[in-house]
């Protein structure tokens, strides 16, 4: 089930909704209209696997349990990826009857193109087109688990805490009592053979909420007359057996981590962007260059008026038997145009900007993923984002770091059975600058760590299988934010740079949650039910959450 991440549900606005509905059913049915009849399955173009993929816990437990070799450091994947993997894929009699499902799941879409088959869709053996149309309704019953903002603090200086495609947002929105949202989703691709693609994505989400018209370089979504639009995904894709080049609006995500993602997480908006992939053998090499949507502090004082704030970044993987280890660097900057050192993938950015600017915000990621033992996996990820190597300049190390641990089994050859320990912290003043606009924030969202700094985040996770397409699970969440945040930078002389962990006064949010599914993964319903406690310190109350949810592809 596809989901609208960052915008509060309210009560359905019946006009706008049944509009709205109208005119989706009038474009499917043009659609089918042109494509006459629909196809079962279109042959997929050269496209990618988006971060909230269905397919993405799949291939972690078959990678755990050693079916499939492939790289899920480095998101989104390449559906030519998967589909290489699973052809390799060797036979292995001692799977779960839930393991040979996932298998037959996954070769049912990424070889036969059948289980997110399109509403509507045309082939001629070269040349592909497809559209596919999905319909989401989930209702919600709260109470509490808000956060309110001390009296010594603006709402600016609260991190912004969205919901993650894996996880849990750090709060619950601000209405109580009961409420629905309908949202209506419609993908398109296309393109020629194995060479060329495109794909685009729009959610329609239908509520009663009222917003104005925002004018942004990079739109998003704005919520006016009580629907919300948002696209994000559209791009074109060039691949090739060992390069790829894609541009336009697509959601990069670093790292193995599923709660706790330091560098570029997935948490935010996806980008505008140009990006390459470059793999030979155990080695692969990535690189983009993105758009920032700067969001304004009114603050700013160095910021043009044409400048725009930019992103580029490039990452080497080397995945070989049972160990994964990654390395990328990150640059924020200002510039009207693109800056050519940043656009060349081969220039280490700390050493072209080291002897010449100043400005420029610069992190590395270290990264590892190691199967110790079939189906035990070890992963980490150490974010620097500035090492005092003198340390005589009164400035503060910023760095985070996260250690995680998941187990894929089944108990007597039974239920299949996964467990997730996981625990990340980032430092107060990490992902800030002394130049405000160079925070590595996208639309006001960390692209980093979800909780911003200041923070950090233990999660524990199981969930059971007692049928292929049923899950039950069961977790518990502890989140404590201190009082840094995206906005406030270092200032030498006032701040102390050995200031304790977490700072201030602190935010702490304890949740427990249980929640049963149903996924079969064949394009028909799928549907869900949530149960979450809240237990807060500090300035947020307690509450409780009761989503339910069903989706169905038209």
């Amino acid at each position: 089930m596809r989901s609208c991440r960052r915008t509060q549900v309210g009560p359905v606005s019946q006009g706008s909704a049944g509009h709205a509905v109208v005119s989706l059913v009038l474009l499917v049915l043009l659609f089918g209209g042109l494509f006459g009849p629909v196809q079962a399955a279109v042959p997929r173009t050269p496209s990618d696997l988006p971060l909230d993929h269905w397919g993405y816990p799949l291939l972690e437990r078959l990678r755990a349990r050693g079916v499939l070799e492939i790289d899920l450091t480095t998101r989104p994947i390449a559906r030519s990826a998967v589909r290489t993997a699973l052809e390799d894929a060797g036979e292995r009699p001692e799977l779960t009857p839930r393991e040979l499902w996932m298998i037959e799941r996954l070769r049912a879409e990424f070889i036969g193109g059948e289980v997110d088959a399109p509403t509507a869709g045309v082939s001629d053996g070269r040349a592909s087109l497809g559209f596919g149309v999905e319909l989401s309704i989930l209702t919600r019953a709260a109470h509490g688990g808000h956060f309110c903002v001390p009296a010594d603090r603006s709402p600016g200086d609260i991190p912004a805490l969205p919901t993650s495609p894996r996880g849990t947002p750090f709060a619950s929105s601000d209405d109580d009592g009961m409420s629905m949202e309908v949202l209506a989703s419609y993908d398109l691709w296309g393109g020629f053979g194995d060479v060329v693609g495109f794909y685009s994505d729009v959610d329609i989400l239908l509520h009663g909420q009222e917003g104005e018209r925002v004018e942004r370089v990079s739109g998003r979504a704005r919520t006016w007359r009580g629907i919300t639009a948002e696209a994000e995904h559209a791009y074109v894709k060039i691949e090739r057996p060992h390069l790829s080049v894609a541009i336009g609006r697509r959601g990069p995500a670093w790292g193995r981590s599923n709660y706790g993602r330091l560098l570029i997480s997935g948490n935010a908006p996806t980008f505008d962007q140009l990006d390459a992939s470059f793999r030979l053998g155990h080695f692969s090499f990535h690189t983009l260059h993105a758009l920032v949507e700067y969001t304004k502090t009114w603050t700013e004082e160095d910021l043009g008026d044409n400048d725009n704030i930019m992103i580029a970044g490039h990452r080497m993987v080397v995945a070989r038997d049972h160990l994964t280890v990654g390395l990328s660097e990150l640059v924020v900057y200002s510039s009207i145009t693109p800056d050519p050192v940043y656009l060349n993938p081969l220039v280490p950015y700390y050493l072209a900007q080291h002897n010449q600017r100043e400005d420029d915000n610069i992190f590395w990621l270290l990264d590892f993923d190691w199967l110790a033992a079939i189906g035990h996996e070890f992963y980490g990820e150490f974010l620097v984002d500035d090492l005092q190597y003198e340390r005589y300049t009164e400035n503060p190390d910023k760095y985070g770091a996260t250690l995680g641990y998941t187990f894929y089994g089944a108990p007597a050859g039974r239920f299949d059975v996964e467990l997730t320990a996981e625990y990340s912290q980032v430092r107060k003043w990490t992902y800030t600058h002394k130049r405000i606009e160079h925070r590595l924030e996208h639309d006001g969202i960390p692209v980093g760590f979800e909780l911003g700094p200041d923070s950090d985040k233990l999660t524990l996770l199981a969930i059971v299988h007692p049928s292929p397409a049923w899950s039950i699970g069961a977790g518990y969440v502890s989140r404590r934010s201190g009082e840094g945040s995206l906005d406030a930078a270092f200032i030498k002389g006032v701040d102390n740079p050995d200031t304790r962990f977490p700072s201030g006064d602190v935010e702490r949010m304890d949740e427990v949650s249980l929640r049963i599914a149903y996924d079969g993964l064949d394009g028909g319903t799928k549907g869900s039910l949530e149960l979450k406690w809240y237990n807060a310190f500090g300035c947020a109350t307690d509450g409780w959450e009761i989503r339910a949810g069903i989706g169905f592809r038209i």
